[in-house]
């Protein structure tokens, strides 16, 4: 059997931020639990949602925190322990204000672009070596600061919900993939199509 790997959307908990720039992670995630037809739950006691299933012969276990953004990472040494999975099957799904709105980009390691979610991540587990799925939200205009612009409602929503969707589909093939391919696959400029 081959090491399970964890995928885990980075998003703030509670319904006044559900739709909001910053919880792409979150969305992502329940866009790849969709397509596996699986449910997450909190299980009592824990700070997360959390669920599972066998896809081939792998073990998928996604994760959303519920700790807030910025502590995104407090939860996951001690799930990573108990499933016995290295930084190198982590999938951490998060916003990219670098990106154009609805962009994917798949890559391994890197520093945090001042991404409080993906810097907690790396505190906490101890290394930039794992995979991260970033999904493009666009920068803030002049006079919007970057706390309002991530924490905002999308602008464009038949962008944001294909890269959202596209985000979850490229962590799930990640499970089966090399990495190059998956990269190859998802981070060519897309085009815009009219009818989409």
């Amino acid at each position: 059997m081959i090491s399970p790997i964890l995928i885990v959307g980075l998003g703030n908990p509670g319904a006044n931020y559900e739709k909001t720039r910053h919880n792409v992670g979150f969305l992502s995630v329940d866009a790849a639990a969709e397509i596996l037809q699986m449910r997450l739950r909190k299980p009592f006691f824990r700070q997360y949602e959390i669920g599972k299933t066998a896809v081939s012969d792998r073990l998928c276990v996604m994760v959303k925190p519920l700790t807030y953004m910025n502590r995104s990472g407090v939860i996951l040494p001690k799930l990573m322990s108990s499933y016995r999975i290295s930084a190198e099957s982590l999938v951490v799904i998060c916003d990219n204000m670098d990106l154009q709105p609805g962009t994917v980009r798949v890559r391994c390691g890197g520093g945090t672009a001042g991404h409080r979610g993906i810097a907690s991540v790396q505190q906490e587990i101890g290394s930039s070596d794992f995979l991260r799925v970033y999904i493009g939200i666009g920068r803030p205009a002049e006079e919007v600061s970057v706390v309002d612009h991530v924490l905002g409602a999308f602008e464009d929503e038949t962008a944001m919900q294909r890269g959202i969707r596209r985000g979850g589909e490229a962590a799930l093939a990640l499970m089966h993939e090399p990495l190059e391919r998956v990269m190859n696959e998802y981070n060519r400029k897309e085009a815009h199509h009219a009818d989409n």
